[in-house]
């Protein structure tokens, strides 16, 4: 049972997806304002309308990928005398 679907070396990517994914909701929160009769713009901010989207998307791309790839992700190639 040492199988796994997901490669050890992408469980840190699949993390790290996640983190991304979590920064972009956080981005999204707050901007509202505190009485329904005054209007607030920072609802249409850039980190709002441009940044947070892009780094959920970015988010669930990368979870997609790593979950389709069946070779680990490495940044580093090692050396063939390391292994």
């Amino acid at each position: 049972m040492d199988k796994f679907a997901v490669p050890k070396e992408n469980i840190v990517w699949l993390i790290a997806g996640l983190c991304v994914m979590v920064l972009g909701y956080l981005l999204l929160l707050g901007g509202g304002a505190d009485s329904p009769e005054v209007f607030s713009y920072a609802l249409f901010s850039f980190t709002r309308m441009y940044v947070a989207p892009l780094l959920i998307l970015a988010g669930f791309v990368m979870e997609i990928v790593v979950l389709l790839r069946r070779t680990p992700i490495r940044l580093f190639k090692k050396n063939k005398e390391e292994i």
